[in-house]
């Protein structure tokens, strides 16, 4: 690892006062050595080596050839911190000649064995000076006179480079890059020569109106993709070489409106609109996988010296997407730190004003991990010093920053003073100090009791006995997470006397689990058969618990199978039948909830929730256009076009609905999700249930028993709208509270069919009659509005800039207000038509249908 601080110097006496200058601040300067540097850099052809997020340089001495690959973008204000691997040849060879040797290696990851050729040659004058301090060598200081030529063009620029050297502490390199910037007024480069080079020789070359060299590299390699993302990384590159929108949309077959929305999120979120499970995939090492890119590469006249990085806040939501925090996780965790802050109010010495700021600190906690791993509490609190959350006052912007600081690792008396006695905390008064401490101790519980990243551990009892307080951990990595609870309480007993314990309430499972932070547990589900099972297989002697694993294990095969065409997009049945699958799944949790251990199962229903609304938002859309498409194939041929424009609007929500699914289907949430559910499927402790209580009460758990009851509860909830939805002017609303509770009942026969009655299937028929005619009345709702908001807003629902007391000038789109005036037709005919439905359901028929269905249990 290369630890420096990087300075510009503005001008040639700036320069050689800094090479006459004899201490910097305490520090003891070394008489100079000057040397002549050449530098080649390499790269293959499609510059590999930029786009996995690295430079390589050759430098060539008397004695030796050196190769250095560094890391890039890795910078906070002047401070750089990178991974730096070199190897040293007697001469120059291609890699795959070189020692083995971790280098190596790299290089050949990176390039797959493509020849390496030279990109720029660089020149510098560099004076070495060796920097001491009470005999300690702690750094190396360099000035540098760099020169660049590209074609006919010349570049000469200054820079001051102080290199941390063994003896050194990351704290003697803060002090002195503070004393430079105050005394000296010099101004941090943020830049390595590499990319000050790079952005120099782009500004003749075409293109470079929107990516930077390394985005470039990197979309190279999307580009080649036969996807979604291929094409944002075609459309990117097109933007980049200046092609209109129309242009693009031509040519990747996209509407312009989504080009303009791709290039207002890549101005936003630079790459990171795109997956990280997909960058990881296009390229060969996980650096180019940045939370910021720079803004501007291009490089500044020698006249515009650049004024050091001032503090700039950003909101919340801004700061969790920018440095793309893991949601997931950073809620559970702010779940348990505001759970804690409740449970132990009668001992820490926090306010209840001080309950949003633990809050917000569980939320930031992480959010230095992706920009580096090993040291993210470090990074993390240098990026919430820079980047403050605009809620918070100053004060609040200090200990949320000194809480992420005081995140990781072991904490001792000396530690912990030595750290919240840094000078960037110095404006800290002794009282929010302590309350910043005490922020710090139960973020750090918090952070333990997800420690599996599974977000289903729960605190449940808490037991308080001679001063000990015993937290029951529940939850089936309850043992993993509630041993890291205990493992991190080590600052909260430092600051009180209140001894914490954690306790898992049971044995831990056999679910898989990582071994640490940042490893991700993987786990192989059976492969998919060629012809999916056309029952679940229930039988009356299961238990619910049995029933409800072959249930789940029979929709969650569907929703695996019908995946791969949801991904394609050809086919909308293909969606339409995995959305099915998972809102069954849900449906099972409302019927076997009773019956189910829901310690394992919370985590999988939540998932259920996410997966089935991004899958809805695609469907509903779809079904909106089926039916408008129907009432097109009614029109004659001239009139076929009167809904163009609503159409376009139309086209752009699915394709930014689509994307958001694929975005969700192709990231590590829903992967996890899968491979926990695949696992739990075949843990039995899972689906064994208590039948009987402590009292000696024996508890119904065969089907036999326990399906008749559900059937006729479910007949109940939908009988019981019979008094509502029999009034003259029944409100729409209630007629769609009758619609889920006839699904309810849907799907219980469906679920059971196999141990009913045949009269089961009659019985399901009549409900997909109830269902259908409410449906269509819904969808007619539905339409209607979206219809409404179209020709107000000219958008898809609402525009969500605009307020809802603000005027509009109507669109004129007499098709659309047409079709608006059909679906308005076609609802009063279901509301009129819709007691000829329910006259059935009145009816001693249904009753008796009723008992007929349950009469074999």
């Amino acid at each position: 690892m290369e630890i420096e601080a990087k300075f510009i110097l503005p001008d040639v006496v700036t320069f050689q006062r800094m090479q006459a200058a004899n201490h910097i601040n305490d520090f003891t300067l070394s008489a100079h050595q000057i040397q002549q540097v050449h530098d080649t850099y390499l790269d293959t052809e499609e510059r590999l080596i930029l786009a996995g997020g690295y430079s390589c340089r050759c430098r060539e001495t008397e004695s030796e050839v050196l190769i250095t690959v560094k890391e890039l973008g890795k910078a906070t204000g002047a401070i750089h911190r990178r991974k730096e691997l070199e190897i040293s040849l007697p001469a120059y060879a291609p890699p795959s000649e070189w020692p083995n040797c971790p280098t190596r290696n790299l290089i050949l990851q990176l390039t797959a064995e493509a020849p390496l050729l030279p990109l720029f040659d660089l020149q510098q004058t560099r004076v070495y000076r060796r920097m001491t301090q009470e005999g300690l060598l702690v750094a190396q200081l360099s000035l540098d006179n760099v020169h660049i030529t590209s074609g006919n063009r010349k570049q000469r620029y200054f820079e001051l480079e102080i290199e941390l050297a063994s003896q050194g502490t990351q704290d003697n390199l803060t002090e002195i890059a503070s004393y430079l910037q105050e005394k000296w007024g010099l101004a941090p480069e943020p830049r390595s020569k590499f990319e000050r080079a790079m952005a120099f020789i782009s500004e003749n070359a075409p293109g470079g109106n929107l990516l930077t060299a390394q985005e470039h590299a990197i979309c190279v390699q999307l580009a080649k993709r036969d996807d979604l993302y291929g094409r944002r990384a075609r459309g990117l590159l097109m933007l980049d070489t200046g092609a209109t929108q129309d242009e693009i949309a031509k040519n990747i077959t996209r509407t312009p409106r989504t080009i303009r929305r791709w290039q207002a999120a890549f101005h936003q979120k630079r790459l990171s609109v795109f997956p990280i499970r997909i960058l990881r995939e296009t390229i060969s090492t996980p650096a180019a996988i940045l939370p910021e890119m720079p803004n501007d590469q291009h490089s500044q006249p020698e006249s515009e010296i650049p004024l050091p990085p001032q503090i700039e806040a950003q909101s919340l939501k801004t700061l969790l997407e920018r440095y793309l925090v893991d949601i997931s996780h950073a809620r559970a965790v702010a779940d348990h730190a505001l759970a804690l802050f409740d449970h132990l109010n009668a001992y820490h010495n926090l306010t209840p004003e001080r309950r949003p700021l633990v809050e917000t600190a569980a939320l930031l906690h992480n959010i230095g991990l992706v920009s580096d791993p090993e040291k993210h509490h470090t990074v993390g609190r240098d990026i919430l010093l820079a980047n403050p959350p605009e809620e918070l006052n100053a004060e609040e912007r200090l200990i949320v920053a000194l809480t992420t600081y005081l995140h990781r690792k072991q904490m001792t008396y000396k530690k912990v003073d030595k750290k919240a006695s840094k000078p960037a905390f110095s404006d800290l008064s002794k009282k929010a100090r302590g309350e910043a401490l005490t922020l710090a101790a139960l973020v750090r519980l918090a952070d333990g009791l997800d420690y599996s990243q599974s977000q289903s551990s729960m605190l449940g009892q808490v037991i308080e006995k001679d001063g000990l307080l015993d937290f029951k951990v529940v939850g089936p990595y309850a043992d993993t997470d509630a041993a890291q609870a205990q493992k991190k309480s080590d600052l909260w007993h430092l600051l009180f006397k209140t001894n914490l314990k954690f306790s898992p309430i049971q044995p831990a499972s056999e679910l898989p689990l990582p071994a640490g932070e940042e490893q991700t547990a993987k786990v192989e589900h059976e492969p998919l058969p060629e012809e999916l099972p056309t029952h679940p297989g229930l039988s009356a002697d299961d238990t619910m618990a049995e029933a409800a694993r072959k249930i789940f294990e029979y929709h969650f095969q569907h929703m695996l199978y019908h995946e791969p065409g949801t991904r394609e997009g050809k086919d909308i049945d293909e969606l339409h039948n995995m959305r099915v699958a998972t809102r069954r799944m849900r449906a099972a949790f409302r019927v076997f909830g009773d019956h189910l251990n829901m310690e394992y199962l919370k985590s999988i229903l939540k998932d259920l929730r996410r997966t089935g609304r991004k899958l809805g938002t695609v469907r509903d859309l779809d079904v909106f256009w089926e039916k408008t498409q129907r009432y097109l194939n009614t029109l004659p041929t001239e009139q076929q076009n009167d809904l163009a424009p609503l159409q376009e609007v139309w086209a752009g929500e699915r394709e930014e609905a689509r994307e958001e699914l694929l975005a969700y289907l192709d990231g590590d949430g829903y992967a996890q999700f899968k491979e926990r559910f695949a696992k739990i499927l075949q843990t039995d402790e899972v689906w064994s249930h208590t039948t009987i209580t402590s009292k000696g009460k024996a508890i119904p758990h065969y089907l036999r028993h326990v399906v008749p009851i559900i059937i006729y509860k479910c007949m109940a909830n939908v009988l019981a709208y019979d008094e509502w939805v029999t009034k003259p002017n029944t409100p729409l609303k209630q007629l769609h509270q009758l619609r889920i509770e006839g699904k309810q009942l849907r799907y219980a026969l469906e679920f059971f069919e196999e141990v009913l009655s045949p009269q089961a299937g009659d019985m399901i028929q009549q409900m997909k009659k109830l269902q259908d005619h409410l449906g269509d009345m819904q969808d007619a709702v539905v339409a209607s509005e979206l219809l409404r908001d179209f020709l107000t807003w000219g958008t898809w629902g609402r525009a969500k800039d605009q307020k809802k007391t603000k005027s509009q000038e109507p669109i004129l789109a007499p098709g659309v207000a047409t079709y608006l005036a059909d679906r308005q037709v076609s609802l009063y005919q279901q509301l009129r038509t819709f007691f000829e439905v329910w006259a059935y359901f009145q009816s001693v028929k249904f009753k008796q249908l009723g008992a007929a269905v349950i009469e074999t249990l």
